[in-house]
């Protein structure tokens, strides 16, 4: 099967896949937050509230986009500082998730469980490494990386300090106190970094040792 072909079908199933987890965990999640008295708008914003849930819809929205990679979002959502910054984005879920957060939900919310934490994050990653294309990035792109956590992590702690709901007990400052809440996240804002970092360093190795750029160096 050509390289291409199977690049479409990897980015397509990741696509379907991640579109069927979040629309099994958003009735889940409504119900819940209806259950807890809260009005429909509120469990939306609960939600989206979640890292998982918004980096999934990003992934989502990006593969979906790429299907098309003339057009003008499919053409951005392709660039290898793009997909780079995804890659670390959903790593980071998948991570996270298996490090910190070990639960044992049922039934549909299983199903959703592991699609939006083990499979998209897996498969998106595993294209990455293997089919994606990649460039020899600049390093400070990693600080342009940073600004969609931190934009999250501000916006949990506000809306933690407003309603009274952390979305990760890692990050309670109700319950943990503030230093503590942002001990956790520069802990993890650093492992952050550290993946971003080594994402950059697999991308940059893999355009120096690429076929074509060792043509070009063989035709020299």
């Amino acid at each position: 099967m050509p390289l291409a072909t199977t690049k479409q079908l990897l980015i397509g199933l990741t696509a379907a896949l991640g579109w069927t987890g979040l629309l099994i965990q958003f009735p889940l999640a409504i119900s819940n937050s209806r259950a807890q008295g809260m009005h429909l708008a509120g469990g939306i914003i609960v939600y989206l509230g979640f890292f998982t849930i918004l980096t999934n819809l990003l992934i989502a929205i990006a593969l979906t986009s790429s299907l098309k990679p003339k057009s003008r979002i499919g053409g951005f959502f392709t660039r290898p500082a793009v997909t780079s910054a995804l890659t670390s984005y959903i790593a980071t879920v998948g991570m996270v998730y298996s490090l910190l957060l070990l639960w044992n939900p049922e039934g549909l919310e299983k199903a959703a469980d592991i699609l939006l934490h083990d499979v998209v994050p897996l498969m998106f990653v595993g294209g990455w490494l293997f089919l994606f294309r990649k460039a020899r990035l600049p390093w400070r792109d990693v600080l342009l990386w940073l600004v969609y956590p931190l934009a999250y992590f501000c916006f949990a702690l506000i809306r933690g300090a407003l309603t009274g709901r952390y979305p990760y007990p890692f990050i309670d400052a109700a319950k943990l106190g503030y230093s503590a809440a942002l001990g956790n996240a520069a802990v993890l804002l650093l492992a952050f970094v550290i993946l971003c970092l080594v994402i950059v360093a697999i991308g940059r190795w893999s355009e120096r040792h690429s076929p074509a750029n060792r043509i070009r160096h063989d035709s020299l």
